[in-house]
């Protein structure tokens, strides 16, 4: 059984926000292999005294309002909050745990070094506060899956150089990349390739099943949310958050390969990673490299394993 603890900037269930992290705290709830130990909240898709109130929501929808809820930074480290989001009229607004984030990962993590595995599919700043507050913090984890980043092209973006996640907050990334942990980063190049379609989203929302109808809801309308945005009307959304989740127990899912990973912290490429698969000995000025692998990398996944997996776990629900 796998401890997981969720850093999570959970927007679903706000007309016209991204829905994938919604998914992802669905999925780890549903996988019988995973025990969800704790959510943190964090700013990043919206802010996050949203981010904390859908997600005591979503939580309180899937029957689980025992699950405590710990809210997080409001602001990135250093750079300004990107965006601000809503909470639906209707949505009851609780009470989160009142220890902070970064706080509550560290007293949870030194009670059982060595036992848990943190999930972050948001902005790092709560995982660098933490490693701040606790230089072991990093080193006593079983493990530290990532949802960020891209590694095998760029994101054609000027206005966003690097993928969302670490683009909000480059300099929490760079902590987390130096303080000893080799993590696994699952980014753009394989999440992009996992994929709700429109016409699944339809069908969960005619499913009648609680959750399934709501999420279809607001996948639908996000996908219609995305078209707005582009030329040509888009007819599905990329699963990021959830393949997140998924490579906690189904890892084989994924093909990995170890890098040195740097990230740029200046403006002109914001978020932008520079992976070294360290293939080579040789440096151009002659000096023998000493880099070694500080990530694990996700390069390719099997979409139709992952959809297979995703689908028949959210059935339970």
């Amino acid at each position: 059984m796998e401890r997981v603890m969720l850093d999570v900037d959970l927007a679903m269930g706000a007309p016209g926000s991204d829905v994938d992290d919604g998914f992802a705290l669905a999925l780890a709830l549903a996988d019988p292999e995973i025990t969800v130990e704790l959510v943190t909240t964090v700013n990043g898709n919206t802010d996050v005294a949203s981010a904390t109130t859908l997600t005591l929501e979503l939580l309180h929808r899937l029957g689980r309002p025992d699950i405590p809820v710990h809210r997080g930074a409001e602001v990135p480290l250093l750079r300004p909050r990107a965006r601000v989001g809503s909470v639906p009229a209707d949505v009851v607004v609780r009470d989160p745990r009142p220890t902070p984030a970064a706080a509550a990962l560290v007293e949870h993590v030194r009670a059982d070094p060595g036992e848990l595995t943190l999930v972050a599919v948001g902005p790092l700043t709560n995982v660098a506060l933490a490693i701040r507050l606790d230089p072991g913090f990093a080193g006593s984890l079983k493990r530290l899956v990532i949802m960020g980043g891209i590694f095998d092209e760029p994101t054609h973006d000027a206005a966003m150089p690097g993928e969302f996640n670490i683009w909000n907050d480059p300099e929490a990334a760079q902590i987390v990349l130096g303080s000893g942990i080799k993590a696994q980063w699952v980014g753009l190049d394989v999440t992009r390739k996992v994929r709700l379609t429109k016409d699944d989203a339809r069908a969960m929302e005619a499913s009648g099943r609680e959750f399934a109808s709501f999420a279809g809801r607001y996948t639908v309308a996000w996908i219609d949310h995305l078209s707005g945005n582009r030329a040509q009307a888009e007819e599905s959304c990329a699963m990021h958050d959830p393949l997140a989740v998924a490579a906690v127990t189904r890892p084989e899912l994924i093909t990995w390969r170890d890098a040195y990973l740097q990230v740029e912290t200046g403006d002109r490429l914001r978020g932008a990673m520079l992976a070294d698969y360290l293939g080579s000995s040789w440096a151009p000025d002659g000096r023998a490299r000493s880099e070694t692998a500080n990530a694990s990398i996700a390069v390719d996944v099997d979409p139709a394993g992952f959809t297979q997996f995703f689908m028949d776990k959210l059935k339970e629900l």
